[in-house]
């Protein structure tokens, strides 16, 4: 007998804001299949059978290829593309070190494409799917802050977020005909790399939900916990949610 509840898969569910999605989405009554290198130590099964944690690299075709095979008949109401690595604060576009961009960009920007193929097939054998890639301000030409043009530091992870942008805007173009949602969300500053905290940026973890701030690309005045926001705009059969900017 199949079970009727919405399934969701959010990468890069080791920690920070992955791992404070998944959690906030299982207390919301769903199941949630996370993707993470390595498994947290401190992983436990939440809700019954409603949570398993799956070892996989989003910059492995083989480990994608593996996680695929598991979604062959499964259909999927959610996906979180969070998995991510950021680059050092210093590493400007001049002097970067290239096989340091190269790895980057493989997880960012090639990793976050695979994650979408692989996945894929399982949406479009949902009611209304919705994708959700997490974005940043450091890849845009608006944040004040963190924008690209604002500063050069951190350059291939401004790149890389940048072409992620990009990739959001074409899976939507693509995708809106078939009844796919697709949306970027920028979470604002949390302190998921070393460095980040002395920005102000805030914690955020499992069982911290509600000190990840989230700023839509739309609007980003709005603030609001990020797991929250993510449960509220990727379930219309529950509720609906402030506008988020889709593709």
């Amino acid at each position: 007998m199949q079970d009727a509840r919405l399934r969701a898969v959010v990468t890069g569910a080791r920690r920070g804001i992955g791992a404070a999605t998944a959690e906030r989405l299982l207390r919301e009554g769903w199941l949630v299949d996370s993707l993470g290198r390595q498994p947290p130590t401190d992983w436990v099964r939440m809700e019954g059978d409603a949570s398993r944690f799956l070892t996989a690299d989003i910059s492995s075709s083989a480990d994608m290829r593996r996680v695929a095979a598991e979604y062959s008949t499964t259909a999927l109401d959610l996906l979180v593309a969070n998995a991510a690595e950021f680059a050092p604060w210093d590493e400007v576009a001049s002097h970067a070190d290239l096989d340091s961009v190269d790895h980057l960009l493989a997880v960012n920007v090639i990793g976050t494409w695979r994650t979408l193929q692989t996945f894929l097939p399982a949406l479009r054998r949902a009611d209304a799917a919705v994708v959700i890639i997490v974005g940043s301000g450091g890849g845009s030409h608006g944040d004040p802050q963190f924008g690209i043009p604002v500063n050069a530091g951190a350059a291939s992870y401004a790149v890389s977020k940048a072409a992620v942008h990009a990739l959001a805007v074409k899976a939507h173009v693509e995708l809106a005909p078939e009844g796919i949602g697709v949306y970027v969300v920028d979470p604002g500053l949390t302190d998921t790399s070393p460095g980040m905290a002395r920005f102000g940026a805030r914690r955020c973890g499992r069982s911290s939900t509600r000190s990840c701030p989230v700023r839509t690309s739309a609007t980003r005045a709005s603030r609001h916990g990020f797991a929250a926001l993510l449960f509220t705009i990727a379930a219309p059969r529950t509720g609906s949610g402030p506008t988020v900017e889709r593709g």
